[in-house]
């Protein structure tokens, strides 16, 4: 005898899944909305990105420079080494800006004058769903 009853079919799994999935995403979209609602939450979240990205970029330096250090002299490899290059000059210049912008947030996080609060009538759960899931229904 099974533990829970009878077994669902394949169209009662899928419509619990889809139950949960558009749970969670309506939990991403009032999280979301609440964040950006408060301006202080919103340089918070600016801040961390800023952090990711430089050490997402960080560890993509190190990879990237490996591999143009092991084919930059390859005869042959000149234009793999070459596109190597620019990649690298890239996300150096990418992990400059995200350093700079990261002291700004910093910055902000410390101001006095940057904190304030909309209400939910000004910045929407519809709204923040459409404008991050348009391809979804409402």
């Amino acid at each position: 005898m099974s533990r829970g009853g009878k077994k669902l079919t394949k169209t009662e799994k899928r419509a619990r899944r889809l139950h949960k999935d558009a749970q969670a995403l309506d939990a991403l979209v009032k999280d979301t909305a609440a964040v950006f609602r408060s301006s202080s939450e919103t340089v918070e979240d600016c801040a961390t990105e800023c952090d990711r990205r430089r050490d997402d970029l960080e560890a993509d330096l190190k990879y990237r420079r490996l591999a143009y250090h092991i084919w930059r002299w390859r005869p042959g490899a000149e234009e793999l080494a070459s596109a190597m290059a620019e990649l690298i000059a890239e996300n150096e210049r990418h992990l400059a800006a995200m350093e700079q912008l990261g002291h700004r947030f910093d910055g902000l996080t410390e101001s006095k004058t940057c904190h304030e609060l909309l209400g939910s009538d000004v910045v929407t759960d519809e709204h923040v769903r459409r404008s991050l899931f348009p391809e979804l229904p409402s």
